[in-house]
Order: structure tokens, then sequence, then C-alpha cells
């Protein structure tokens, strides 16, 4: 038998290992035990959440839940994180990454990955176009990926400088985040750090759902999964207009095959545009289709139409490659021409 005083040393040094906070795991590790709100803090309004049937419910005015367990000691860089959500109609939720505790107001700090699958508000209202996937505000996803009423698995990934939001596993979002990247006044804080997790309570009308919570960390130092937009002022403008809540849709794009849809795919998102193919289906009458494929878009005809109260949409003619170049003009004319969003034709919408 070892001597009293090792074997004292030993239990001191096996209740460290017990109580100190969890770092590093290449398994999943669950963040909900399904049945209590342990390990999370509201802010205001704490009465927005309950737990019923093994998920944490969002049912009432603004509130924040902010994960405060002893897992990494609540404090994350690199991770995925996952959650199975859902949505029931109307109702808007979002998801917080390398954010922090405060009493109350919207957090200002990390990044919100958006919960919302439905927008069912009177002509004429606030028409949400950052649906489920968008990374808030900086680069939007307009069409919802799935329904209401239905389950879905919401996966973020975070690496080195790239977040990625992934619906039942098809990648929705892909932002690289540039050194010192542009933002508005009101979203300074909107950087990758490192911080917690929190979920959203965004009005009484929106009920949603979470279960089956959990992360899985990865090393701190990590390197990025993109590449970060290189042009300044292009990434200045998508992230401006995105803040905006505009609506950045192509219809005029072919894909001669599957491979160059994916490849496709992938430079739209990181330029923060939507690909669809060409179609008017749905279009209003008083709609004028920009076609930029030779040139940049007319700022005084984009004015003209928006004071004659017609709806715009933007075409790139057919070619098969969106270049930043006529990205960057398109973006350009739209916000010389103080475009907002209600000015566009968006098509379901």
């Amino acid at each position: 038998m070892l001597p009293r005083n090792c074997r004292i040393a030993l239990l001191a040094l096996a209740g460290l290992f017990v109580s100190a906070p969890f770092v590093l795991s290449k398994d999943w590790v669950s963040l909900f035990d399904g049945e209590s709100l342990e390990g999370w803090t509201p802010n205001e309004n704490p009465d927005s959440w309950v737990v019923e049937e093994g998920c944490i419910v969002t049912k009432g005015d603004r509130s924040h839940l902010f994960y405060s367990g002893k897992v990494s000691d609540h404090s994350f860089k690199n991770f995925i994180f996952e959650a199975e959500v859902k949505t029931t109609p109307g109702a808007n939720s979002g998801i917080y990454i390398h954010t922090e505790f405060q009493d109350e107001g919207w957090p200002s700090k990390g990044y919100e990955c958006q919960v919302n699958n439905s927008n069912p508000v009177p002509q004429g209202k606030y028409v949400e176009h950052k649906m489920t996937g968008s990374i808030y505000a900086i680069r939007n996803n307009w069409q919802a990926p799935v329904r209401d009423d239905v389950w879905f698995k919401y996966r973020i990934r975070v690496a080195g400088k790239t977040i990625q939001t992934f619906i039942n596993g098809r990648l929705i979002c892909e932002y690289t985040e540039r050194d010192n990247p542009w933002r508005p006044e009101n979203m300074k804080e909107r950087v990758l750090d490192s911080g917690t997790f929190a979920i959203q309570a965004h009005d009484p009308g929106s009920v949603v759902r979470y279960r089956n919570i959990r992360v899985k960390i990865l090393p701190d130092v990590l390197p990025s999964s993109g590449s970060a937009e290189s042009d300044e002022e292009l990434d200045r403008l998508i992230t401006s207009l995105s803040a905006k809540n505009q609506p950045l849709i192509d219809i005029g794009i072919k894909s001669p095959s599957l491979s160059f849809a994916v490849a496709q795919a992938k430079a739209s998102r990181r330029l923060g545009f939507t690909i669809m193919e060409p179609g008017l289906e749905g279009a209003p009458a008083n709609l004028l289709v920009v076609n930029d494929r030779e040139k940049a878009p007319e700022v005084a005809t984009l004015k003209a139409a928006k004071a004659a109260g017609m709806k715009i949409v933007f075409s790139s003619g057919g070619v098969a490659h969106l270049e930043e170049k006529r990205v960057k003009a398109r973006l350009q004319a739209i916000a010389d021409a103080e475009l907002g969003w209600a000015d566009f034709w968006v098509p379901g919408k």
C-alpha cells in the first residue's frame, strides 16, 4: 500500500483532472442534458426559455441563452457545433458563436448564424432575406434550405478565420475573415476571436426547438478552410449590402456540368451571391432585368426604375462564370443608386 501522504497527493491530483475544464476532444461533447438549463444562463426575460420533451424551447420576448457550463470553461475558438432544430411558421431565432454574456439586447460580440425558414409578413412590411444558414448580415442566404415544422441538423464549423454553416450536411454559407475586416458602426465586434455560444429567443411569436446540442473541440491553431476576399473594397461592398438585407441574386448563369456547378457554387458563396437557373416564373409585370454581361449597370437606369416603383433583378446573361470584376461593378452600382432591399424581385417572396 502507498504511504498515506502519497495517497492524499494522488487523490488531490485526480480531483484536479475531474474539475478541470474540458479542453480538447476528438469526440462530440454534449452541451445540453435534455432535462434542464443547467450550464446555460439567460439574460433579459428568462421566462422566454423552457425545457420540454428533451428540447430547449424559445417562446417569449427577446432573450439570449448563453452557454456557461464547464465544457472548455465555456470558451471556444475552433470547433464544430451541432444542434437539431425545428422552427414553427414565421419563427426567427439564431445561434451565436464567439460571443459573451451581456445583460440585455442583441449580442454585440461574435457572429450570429441565422435560424429563419419563413417570413409571412403583410405586404409592404419588412421581409427578411437572411434565412437559415446565413452568417447574419455578413454573408446571407436568401432562400430557406428547409421547411418549418421539420427537424433539421444545423452544423457550424470554425477553423482559423473561416466560418461554414451546414444544413442537413449541405454547405450553405462560407466566409473567411480578412485581417481588420470592414464592419458597420453597429457591428464592430462581429469578428472571430473566441467565446461561448448563445441561442436567441427573438419575439413571442417565434417558437423554436433545439435538442441534441453538442460540440467537437478542434485545436486552437488551425489553417483557415477557405480564402479571404483579396479585394478589400469588394469585401466591404458585399458586407455592407448584406447588412442592409440586400438579396444578392443572379438569374442568368448556366452550369455546363455537375463539377463546374460545384466549383461555381463555391465561388458564389464567397462572393455572397445566390446562383439561379435562368427563368422569370412568377415575376411581376413591372420588372427590370439588368443584364450586365457586357458592361456595368447604369446608375441612372437603376434610379429611374426605383423612382417608377419597378422591381429589379440582375442577370449575367447566360455566362458560365460570375467574375469578381463584374460583381464589384454591380454592387457599386447598387450602392450608388441607393437601392434598398424592397427594390428587388426575390422569387417566391
